[in-house]
């Protein structure tokens, strides 16, 4: 007979409580407390294995066999109806708070978690776990429930063959598959860090550090409580949630220290001894049995305040913080504990059978239909989103048809070079200059023996890298190029793509002593907020997204700034003190119904060509006194030439004198 140990519902509750802090971000005097506090998660992996295991080697111990059906119905009864709740819960949220391209996310992220697969959709939507952006993904969390469910489907086969075919040799089977899922996990994060993170192959290892447990549980008895080994084990998980940092390499060999301290605790604590008594208390173990449901509200209510919180502040995560443990309560009382236990199974499976059939419904119509964008149409017009893409779309052919010979201005960049190039290019004057437009998108650059490399980091990539690098090399292009323009996030201050100015010069010094312009940037949000979404949450058009901006300060002191490039000659263009010096009131939020940005940062071409138009036009004098009027030709001196290029036998007039 299964018997019950508050102590495992009380180290719950500190891997829950300790994912909550960790997904809140409470800052005191600008620090982030309890940074890795993710590790709570593999306290839950090792639980898990710990308990699932017990179940499973307890069945085919008393009566040879294992009951699937039982055993994924006991699985649907604990997991399903809290889960379902959550869904239906946020549906109606989701709706009216999340653009059409989140709105699908939303819809596949569910899909994937009711096919037991969210993991496996996250890593290859390239969801950075832990970066800002993947804050507002409500249901990103399931991808531990999904490598949980996976270990359920292949954990009791293996046991299974190894009883059958293996003449039950049971533990150096798992010790080898724990073994080569540690050494997969290792190599692994190497490489693709996220891989690693996601992948239940390199996550197998915790759960079947548990499962070890249980194994020799079950065949040898429970060990003698032992209260030292139980405090080691809670030492190094506490101490792991307070040291780990995000940049501690994880999952890898560090991650053995909280997964050895679970086992510790899960093998040595008894109610008698200190650490016992701490973890069985009533309100660590209360906290334990609604683990669940905290750990299934707390991401989508933080996700959902988050969106419609200009700034998310400490008070903020306390009312967050409140409010999941409010639902999560009344989800365990109403919905997780009566259903899992109840014997009305026909009218269980009926109610679970219908939610499931009701969700994927909304799944297919949200996906079918695009995240219905009509729901943009007041906020951003149909024609205007149609513009915009066309516009967007023509980067990839700005290099067609280079002509030999021609002095060369290069455009250069990160993901803000498409939208800047596309803009430039309605500016340079093409009868004395060909534009080249490259971009290093996710490219891993380096210069070495007097070559640029380039390798994308996905094949998604590789439509910016192959021609950046192809471009970029070519020493006939470089050697007849006048100017290079620098359009990237932030320049001075990105931590990613460091190399850029290390790039410029080694291009300058290939080039016909080419001038160089680095571009600042116009007005940003906080990576947590786009404009589209400020303006669709409140109704509003692009004013809101200038008002909430927080980047750039007014006369920021470049030369302090990390990356700025002290032995670098090069002209900077501050487009924000250029068109309106930096009063609100006097800039531009849109052009032709295009907001200036759609995102938190990129701005949009439409915008963009109206932007420099607007600058080249009113501040001529700053912009010939920098050199920018050697390469751009305001909008009035275009439309000059071409009116006279339109008239019968015009040309060119000489300045000369007869």
């Amino acid at each position: 007979m299964k018997v019950y140990r508050p102590e495992i519902d009380g180290l719950r509750a500190i891997s829950v409580i300790a994912v909550i802090l960790y997904h809140a971000e409470f800052t005191v005097a600008g620090h982030t407390l309890l940074r890795g506090g993710y590790i709570g998660v593999d306290v839950f992996f090792v639980i898990s294995g710990f308990l699932i295991s017990q179940i499973l080697l307890t069945e085919i111990e008393s009566t040879g066999r294992i009951d699937f059906l039982k055993f994924y119905a006991r699985r649907a009864r604990r997991i399903l109806p809290a889960l379902f709740a959550v869904i239906f819960a946020t549906i109606p949220f989701a709706y009216y708070l999340l653009l059409p391209s989140e709105l699908l996310d939303y819809a596949n992220s569910i899909g994937s978690t009711l096919l037991f697969g969210s993991n496996i959709y996250f890593y290859f939507t390239a969801a950075q776990y832990g970066e800002p952006n993947t804050l507002l993904k409500p249901f990103l969390h399931t991808w531990s429930l999904s490598v949980e469910e996976q270990f359920y489907i292949g954990f009791p086969l293996l046991l299974l063959i190894t009883r059958r075919y293996l003449k039950s040799r049971f533990l150096p089977c798992v010790l080898l598959v724990a073994s080569l899922s540690f050494v997969l996990c290792v190599v692994t994060v190497r490489y693709d860090q996220q891989q690693a993170f996601y992948s239940p192959l390199t996550r197998a290892w915790e759960l079947l550090a548990g499962a070890l447990l249980a194994y020799h549980e079950v065949w040898r008895g429970r060990v003698r409580p032992r209260p030292l080994l139980a405090a080691a084990g809670l030492v190094l998980v506490v101490g792991s949630l307070i040291l780990f940092r995000k940049d501690t390499v994880h999952p890898g060999v560090l991650t053995v220290i909280p997964v050895i301290g679970t086992c510790l605790v899960l093998a040595f604590a008894g109610q008698q001894d200190g650490v016992g008594r701490l973890l069985a208390s009533r309100p660590a173990a209360l906290t334990g049995l609604i683990s669940y449901s905290l750990y299934l509200w707390h991401y989508p209510v933080f996700a959902f305040l988050r969106l419609t919180s200009l700034n998310f502040n400490n008070g903020d995560k306390f009312l967050a913080i409140a409010a999941t443990v409010l639902v999560a309560v009344v989800s365990f009382v109403v919905i997780e504990k009566p259903l899992r236990h109840t014997r009305k199974s026909r009218a269980l499976w009926i109610t679970l059978g219908s939610s499931a059939a009701t969700i994927t419904a909304a799944v297919v119509s949200a996906i079918s239909m695009a995240g219905f964008p009509h729901r943009l149409d007041q906020i951003y017009p149909p024609l205007a989103q149609t513009n915009e893409a066309r516009l967007e779309s023509t980067f990839l052919s700005l290099n067609n048809n280079i002509q030999a010979a021609k002095p060369i201005i290069f455009i250069v960049g990160d993901s803000h070079a498409r939208n800047w190039s596309i803009a430039l290019k309605n500016y340079i004057d093409t009868d004395r200059y060909q534009v080249v437009a490259v971009s290093y998108l996710n490219c891993m650059v380096e210069i070495k023996n007097d070559i640029v490399r380039a390798p994308s980091r996905a094949s998604i990539y590789d439509k910016y890298c192959i021609p950046f690098e192809k471009f970029i090399n070519d020493k006939s292009l470089l050697s007849r190029t006048k100017a290079i323009f620098l359009t990237s996030l932030r320049p001075f201050e990105y931590t990613v793509n460091p190399f850029r100015f290390e790039l410029l010069s080694w291009m300058k010094s290939h080039s016909d002593d080419a001038r160089i312009f680095v571009f600042g940037n116009y007005f940003q949000l906080d990576e947590l907020h786009s404009c589209l979404g400020l303006m669709f949450q409140r109704r509003s058009d692009a004013s809101i997204c200038l008002r909430e901006a927080t980047y750039p300060p007014a006369n920021q002191p470049l030369e302090q700034l990390p990356f700025f490039p002290s032995d670098l000659a090069f002209t900077y263009v501050d487009i924000v003190k250029l068109h309106c010096d930096y009063d609100k009131e006097k800039c531009l939020t849109s052009s032709r119904g295009v907001p200036f940005i759609t995102d938190w940062n990129h701005l949009t071409a439409e915008f963009l060509t109206t932007l420099i138009g607007d600058i080249l036009e009113k501040r001529t004098a700053d912009l010939r006194g920098d050199g920018l009027l050697d390469f751009l030709v305001p909008p009035h001196a275009r439309q000059s030439e071409r009116t006279a290029s339109s008239q019968p036998n015009a040309g060119r007039t000489s300045s000369a004198s007869p």
